[in-house]
């Protein structure tokens, strides 16, 4: 019987992709081994067979069936994957739009405070505030974390609210805007 590296030069020698230095060795181990030679002989008349046959559409429901399957065999695992990078993408956002409204907010403290021990106060009340914020946000995102593990569809529902929304503003802000106006 073939070993792998037999069957691989098998399958390469059926579709033509084999090296001629390839194609010696596969017709070497052939001549020394006659079971080997017999299976590639039928896999030459199943590879004939194919290349011959008549090429028929898949009906329809067929491949509703498979994308039935295929969905049925997504693991949660994958979905939960996909949910962490959506909750990380969405926290890196608000991060770069808030880093310059906290630039801005440092330096007006900067200019306005002169005295180096209110400045230090001040500075010891916004790390306390800011350790706050993070430990509100930590328990916010392992509270979402939770829930979308619990519902793995929420990311997919959210990341196509985005486009619905964009039509909606493109569509009804100007009207808004007109009947402001006017």
């Amino acid at each position: 019987m073939a070993n792998a590296r037999q069957r691989q030069l098998m399958q390469e020698a059926l579709d033509d992709n084999l090296a001629p230095e390839a194609l010696n060795e596969l017709y070497d181990g052939l001549n020394q081994d006659a079971a080997t030679a017999d299976q590639f002989d039928r896999l030459k008349q199943v590879d004939r067979m194919m290349r011959n046959a008549p090429h028929e559409r898949a009906p329809q429901y067929l491949a509703l069936r498979i994308m039935q399957r295929l969905a049925e065999s997504i693991k949660p695992e994958q979905l939960t994957r996909l949910s962490g990078l959506a909750l990380a993408l969405s926290l890196s956002l608000v991060t770069l739009l808030v880093m310059p409204l906290l630039v801005g907010i440092g330096w007006l403290l900067l200019t306005v405070i002169g005295s180096a021990a209110a400045l230090n106060s001040l500075i010891q009340h916004v790390v306390q505030l800011l350790a706050i914020g993070i430990s509100i946000m930590e328990l916010f995102v392992r509270q979402v974390q939770t829930f979308i593990s619990a519902n793995p569809e929420v990311p997919v529902v959210m990341l196509s609210l985005i486009p619905i929304s964009l039509v909606w503003l493109l569509r009804f802000a100007p009207r808004d805007r007109a009947t402001n106006a006017g």
